[in-house]
């Protein structure tokens, strides 16, 4: 069987009543892309490929605001996240670079917010975060695996520390306006 190839620039699919329903293309940026309309020619999903080799899938809801995505970035980290209907993210669930497992919820009007991620040594962390979107309360291990738990300000800087010290042995430390300098310490 001998195959045959079609060339072209873009691709439309239509409806009967000649409606674009897909289309099959490349971007102005020259990046490819597929797309799935619906009956009043919006965008519901889009899936591409950028010039990095990132690639992902967007949905979107009927009034156009993206509410899911499905993603893998050109640094091997991969997500999935959902929108609400204003197109903020509000909880997001992947693997960082290096195999790192995260995640993250953002509830709205003033309930907990939580997301859980591995700290930049690697361990896992779960921080709570008010109505502003600024993290207050983190919960995690140290780089040793001890327990500790973070309270910050509404500027995020860190002002008193609870756990347990690679010993074991349990402390509780109050710090500073800069949140670096120990202004208390108990052992």
């Amino acid at each position: 069987m001998k195959k045959r190839v079609v060339r072209a620039e873009e691709f439309e699919v239509v409806d009967e009543l000649g409606h674009v329903r897909m289309r099959i293309g490349l971007s102005g940026d020259e990046h490819p892309f597929f797309s799935m309309l619906d009956a009043d020619g919006s965008v519901r999903a889009r899936f591409g490929v950028q010039a990095d080799g990132a690639a992902g899938l967007a949905i979107a809801d009927d009034n156009g605001k993206v509410r899911a995505t499905f993603g893998l970035s050109s640094d091997g980290s991969a997500s999935l996240a959902f929108g609400d209907k204003h197109g903020r993210i509000r909880a997001k669930f992947g693997l960082g670079s290096d195999a790192s497992p995260t995640m993250g919820v953002d509830v709205e009007d003033g309930e907990l917010q939580h997301r859980h991620k591995l700290a930049e040594q690697g361990t896992p962390t779960m921080g709570l975060y008010d109505q502003h979107g600024k993290v207050r309360v983190r919960l995690g291990l140290a780089a040793g695996g001890a327990p500790v738990l973070r309270l910050l300000d509404a500027d995020g800087t860190v002002r008193a520390i609870v756990g347990l010290a690679n010993d074991d042995s349990p402390f509780v430390q109050f710090l500073g306006d800069d949140g670096k300098r120990p202004g208390w310490t108990q052992r």
